[in-house]
């Protein structure tokens, strides 16, 4: 094949690498946004004696579900189940903050 065949082919083709790109360094950006703002958030609740639970809660089941997701694709990582397993009896403890503070357990 000659580079103007190429050229054709890989225009024809629907995915675009440089888009694809770009969309996953938003999500990486986005979801380190999201977190910065939720330490920040835990910090000022500890501040004011606030309970952050569900704060918590929400961080430690994205990091759980993040973590597992990167092991089952690379399964030669223990450090993400690793942090997958922590990650998630993280979201047991707070859930069960949570039902602690409005009385519910």
């Amino acid at each position: 094949m000659n580079k103007i065949d190429i050229l054709k082919k890989a225009q024809q083709e629907k995915n675009d690498e440089r888009e694809e790109f770009i969309k996953v360094k938003a999500f990486h950006i986005g979801w380190i946004s999201v977190s910065v703002v939720m330490v920040l958030l835990i910090i000022l609740r500890s501040v004011y004696n606030e309970s952050a639970s569900d704060i918590v809660l929400i961080l430690m089941a994205q990091t759980a579900a993040v973590s597992f997701y990167q092991y089952f694709n690379m399964r030669d990582k223990k450090g993400y189940l690793f942090t997958g397993i922590l990650s998630t009896m993280a979201v047991f403890i707070s859930f069960a903050a949570l039902l602690s503070q409005y009385g519910v357990y």
